[in-house]
Order: C-alpha cells, then sequence, then structure tokens
C-alpha cells in the first residue's frame, strides 16, 4: 500500500494499547471514501515557515428564468416545410420535418408567468408582442397579439401549469406536448390565440388561430433534427438557443382545420440564437461550461475549455489550510471543510462535500502547486502549471485533490474523481468569452471579479480518458463569479508543537471520555469528533477562548457503534488531531 504520510499510517497500525487496525481498512474504507481526516493528520506537527488559512464563498441558490425574449440580428430564420416527420417518417406532411427553408424575420415579446398551475382564473399574459416573417409563398406575416389558453390543469397535451411556462422539460415522452419533436427544454413556453396579419397591408388573414411559441435549448444538429424522445439531447448553450414559432393545421379540439391563406395549411418559423432577457437574477454569475472547442485550440473539440455556457443555481462555501511551501508525500496542506452544490435548468443537481488533497513531491505531473495547496500562483498558458488551454493567470486559491461526486440526494454518482478548484483573477468578457491568451496573463484582477472555477475532468490520476459518471457529457466545469476570498497568514512559530496540546482519556473509553487541550493565545476553538467515514458525530466546542488549559466531554449517549474516532481540534483553523477507541 503506498502510505502518503509515515506519521498517519504509524498511527493506523497501531496505538499504545495494541489495538490493530489493519491496512485493508484504510485501503477499501478510508482512501475509497476519502477520509478528509486522514489528510489533516498530516498537520500533528507545527508549521515550521509561514501558512496561510482561506476560505471563499458564493451564493446563488436561484434558477434563473427569464420573461423576454428577442431575436437576434444577423441570426439566421428558417421555415420549417411540409415534410414527414423526423421521428415517425410514416407521418408526412408534417410540420417537424428537416424540410428547410431560408427565410427572415424579427420577433420579441415579454412573458409574465403569475400562477404555478394554469386554471381558467389563470393571470399569466404575453405583452410588448411583435413577431413578423417571410413565408416560402412571398407573403409576410405579422402577428401583433397573442391572446394566452387558460385551461384546467392536465386538459389537453400541453399543460403549462399557468398558461406561460419557464424551464420546462417537454415534447418526447414527457406527456407535455407533441411526442413529435424530441425530449427538450424550453426557457419560455406558451400556446395562446392569434390573429394571422399580412405585414403590408396589416390585414387579417386568419382568425382566431392556435399559436404554440419555444424559446428553447437547441435540438438540431447541422439542421437536422434530434430523433430522442426519451434522453434530452438538446444543446444547453444558452447563445445557441432557438425559438420556435408554430401556427398548426388544427383546431382547439385537435381536428384538422388548415390556416386559410398560407401555403400549406400551416406556419412553422425558427429564429437561431435569439436572446434572453429580463431574467429574476443576472444569469452571469453561475454558470457550467459545456463541451466545445477549446478557445485556446479550436482543433481540439469537445473540451471543458470553451465558450459554450449553460445557465445554472449554485452555492459553495471552501476552507483550506497551506502550511508547506513544497510538496511532498507528507505534506500537511488540506481542505478543512467544502460544500459545493449547483443545480442545473433541467433540474440535475450535484453536490460536493469533500477533498482530499492529493501530494506528490515537487515537480511531478503537470499540476505541481509546491504544497498541495497553492496561494497567488500564476498558472496555465505558457507557465507549465497547469493546461495550456486556459490563459495565462493568476490564482488566489488553487488545488487539486480526490473527491465523490454526489447528487442532490448525496447519493454517490462518481467515486474518486480527480477534481480542481481554483479561486482567480477574471479571464472572461463580461459575455462569458474566455480570453485566448496564454503568452500574456490577461485577467481582470479587479477584486469585485474574483471567480472560481471547479473542474472534475475526464481524466484519471495517470492521466488516461475517464469521463465521470452521471454528468451526461463526462466532466464538469461549474463556475462562480464575484465571489469572496478571506485569507488568514499564519506567523513563523505563531502556532508551535507546544502552543497545542491535547488528550483524551480514557482511550479506549465505553462511552465517556474527556479531551484536555491547551491554548496559549487567544483564539478561535472548533472542537469535532468523527467517525472513520469523515462524517461529524459531535461538535464539543464551537468558540473563542482565552489562554489557558480546558475540558471537553464526550458522551456518545449510547448510540455511536464500536470501532476508531477521531477528534479534531482547530486553532484558528490549525489542526491537531487525536485518535479515539470506542469499545462497547
Amino acid at each position: 500500500m503506498h502510505c502518503m504520510n509515515k506519521a498517519a499510517c504509524a498511527l493506523l497500525r497501531k496505538d499504545e494499547n495494541n489495538y490493530e487496525f489493519k491496512i485493508e481498512i484504510m485501503k477499501t474504507k478510508f482512501y475509497l471514501n476519502y477520509l478528509w481526516i486522514i489528510v489533516l493528520s498530516m498537520s500533528m506537527y507545527a508549521p515550521d515557515a509561514q501558512g496561510q488559512i482561506a476560505t471563499s464563498t458564493a451564493d446563488y441558490p436561484e434558477i434563473v428564468q427569464f420573461s423576454s425574449s428577442k431575436s437576434a440580428a444577423n441570426q439566421m430564420v428558417y421555415e420549417v416545410m411540409p415534410g414527414p416527420s423526423v421521428i415517425n417518417p410514416d407521418m408526412d406532411p408534417t410540420p417537424f420535418s428537416n424540410n428547410l427553408n431560408m427565410s427572415s424575420g424579427s420577433y420579441n415579446l415579454t412573458v409574465a408567468d403569475l400562477d404555478p398551475e394554469d386554471s381558467m382564473e389563470s393571470r399569466d399574459s404575453v405583452s410588448d408582442v411583435s413577431i413578423m416573417f417571410a413565408g416560402n409563398d412571398g407573403r409576410v406575416y405579422k402577428i401583433d397579439k397573442i391572446m394566452i389558453i387558460h385551461k384546467p390543469e392536465g386538459a389537453g397535451d400541453h399543460t403549462f401549469f399557468g398558461g406561460v411556462g419557464l424551464n420546462k422539460i417537454m415534447h418526447g415522452n414527457t406527456g407535455i406536448g407533441t411526442n413529435l419533436m424530441p425530449k427538450m427544454m424550453a426557457y419560455i413556453t406558451l400556446w395562446g390565440l392569434v390573429d394571422l396579419k399580412d405585414a403590408n397591408t396589416d390585414t387579417v388573414i386568419a382568425a382566431n388561430r392556435i399559436i404554440h411559441l419555444m424559446v428553447g435549448t437547441n435540438v438540431r444538429d447541422s439542421l437536422m433534427l434530434d430523433t430522442n424522445v426519451v434522453v434530452d439531447n438538446s444543446d444547453y448553450n444558452i447563445k445557441n438557443a432557438h425559438t420556435h414559432v408554430i401556427l398548426p393545421p388544427l383546431n382547439m379540439a385537435g381536428e384538422m382545420d388548415p390556416i386559410p391563406g398560407t401555403d400549406h395549411g400551416f406556419l412553422h418559423m425558427m429564429f437561431e440564437k435569439p436572446m434572453l432577457m429580463d431574467g429574476n437574477k443576472d444569469w452571469t454569475k453561475v454558470y457550467e461550461v459545456l463541451p466545445g472547442p477549446a478557445v485556446m485550440n479550436p482543433a481540439m473539440n469537445p473540451t471543458p475549455f470553451s465558450d459554450n455556457i449553460s445557465i445554472g443555481a449554485g452555492t459553495y462555501s471552501i476552507s483550506v489550510i497551506d502550511l508547506d511551501s513544497v510538496d511532498s508525500p507528507d505534506s500537511r496542506d488540506s481542505v478543512i471543510s467544502v460544500d459545493i452544490r449547483f443545480e442545473r435548468p433541467n433540474g440535475d443537481q450535484f453536490m460536493i462535500d469533500k477533498i482530499m488533497i492529493i501530494h506528490k513531491p515537487e515537480g511531478a505531473g503537470d499540476h505541481t502547486f509546491y504544497g498541495g495547496v497553492g496561494y497567488n500562483k500564476l498558472m496555465h498558458g505558457n507557465t507549465g502549471i497547469g493546461v495550456g488551454l486556459m490563459p495565462k493567470m493568476t490564482a488566489y486559491l488553487t488545488l487539486w485533490g480526490i473527491t465523490n461526486l454526489k447528487d442532490g440526494d448525496g447519493n454517490i454518482l462518481a467515486e474518486n474523481r480527480v477534481i480542481h478548484m481554483m479561486v482567480a483573477t477574471r479571464v472572461r468578457t463580461d459575455d462569458l468569452s474566455m480570453i485566448p491568451s496564454g503568452v500574456i496573463d490577461s485577467s481582470d484582477y479587479d477584486p469585485a471579479k474574483r471567480e472560481t472555477h471547479v473542474i472534475l475532468p475526464p481524466l484519471n490520476m495517470n492521466g488516461d480518458f475517464d469521463p465521470v459518471p452521471g454528468t451526461r457529457h463526462g466532466f464538469l466545469h461549474l463556475m462562480y463569479e464575484n465571489v469572496t476570498l478571506e485569507t488568514t497568514v499564519l506567523a513563523v512559530n505563531e502556532v508551535t508543537a507546544d502552543d497545542i496540546r491535547s488528550i483524551a482519556y480514557p482511550n479506549p473509553f465505553s462511552g465517556f471520555t474527556t479531551i484536555e487541550y491547551n491554548i496559549v493565545h487567544e483564539s478561535d476553538i472548533r472542537l469535532s469528533v468523527y467517525n472513520a467515514a469523515g462524517s461529524v458525530v459531535a461538535t464539543l466546542v464551537d468558540k473563542r477562548q482565552s489562554p489557558g488549559n480546558y475540558k471537553a466531554a464526550f458522551n456518545t449517549g449510547g448510540t455511536l457503534p464500536a470501532g476508531i474516532y477521531f477528534y479534531v481540534l482547530l486553532v484558528d483553523g490549525n489542526p491537531t488531531i487525536g485518535k479515539l477507541s470506542l469499545m462497547r
């Protein structure tokens, strides 16, 4: 077995009471379950040089919902012409074909989604409507008013739970919308009634026609419609959305009723890369970087270093300690605590609550952070530290570690995954495009514009390709903007072995033990007990204390199983660890 720290391994092999703790347990239970407390055990000995404690947070817990949209200038507009349904070719003609005709047009609208469930009393509405487009027959059509259809929940095949729907998974096998479209997510969706007009004369061509409008994720690849009705394969890149304006050849009862005055009895217009606006929050503050060509080297595709961006919601907090200036297998740098959460617009949730720092000899591998945790490191680009697919930049805080990726309920999606995390200078413009400079550090050093990267690459510890399960595209690259960062410098010899002394007695114990410790400086004290899986079972002290001797009682109450436990004493963030043996 490879032992990352001789003192930690000796602690595991035996204690003064000859209680054997087998190496196999460490291999299978401790190492594989990321017992971060073992990493902290590297800090039982006092720092011999200046160290730092850093804490960083961001809090953007709400998913963005947009309330207005408009077409973008110089973007393509298509008319979907009659043809066989891509998903069911036996149905022909349909408005769901791959038969596209280049066209022109523009639109804008604003929606109000006020009621979570649709009903005849729903207040959902659409305003500021202006839709114009040219049909293949040469006629220019106009829609300037939409009256939302309201109906009892569950009535019909489009139940948007409030007349207007925001961030709805629909079509395919969802039961919401026709299954002649693939499963997808729509940022804005509605069904209503309109008068279709001739734009040149302003006369009504067809009155009281059904309209379905979606500003949705892209479900076409090279303009070919995706055919998957079970899995959502749509492109969540918010810069590559599509807007569909459909007037079907049906009446309110679902019966065939071609639209008079049109060339083929229906209209299906598609606007590429529309703009989404007026969100309930700033969507650029937390987001996910999607697969795409590397900005620094577009020939590499797909990568996690693209300009493809998906909206999201998320929070995180992390506290780390950097005690060693040079990394080695005996480094005492560690993650004190971490809680990372992220939610996609389709409801997928991810969570990370433990990180075990990777320690290695200086110069080993392509990420040498000179102490496991690094502060103020110039990296990426042409520095030789980090991948050259990120621009040259300064990371205020950086680390590489091993983690378990969990879903929102705490179930493990992927074990033993490499994680890279940076709290860094900003290297993206306001529209979230990456600055493509690998030679010059062009990042923004404004403290108000710090950004945090959380990356689980599709690689294993050997650098071999190894997609991350449960992520949809084999990796995660999460971004948080305008994050906080607080650092505390530990002066040379500020905390010494004599400054922090601790002992537990009796040990082994059967139900009750006392942990005694001594501090010589007024300090913030946190004393917690962890089980062998790395979970807190008790926090005994959490307050600021004056110099002196203290005792803290740990009473299991007869509820904890026999086994090995650890207590961690944090004095101004500086950790000391002790082992406890609980007997029954």
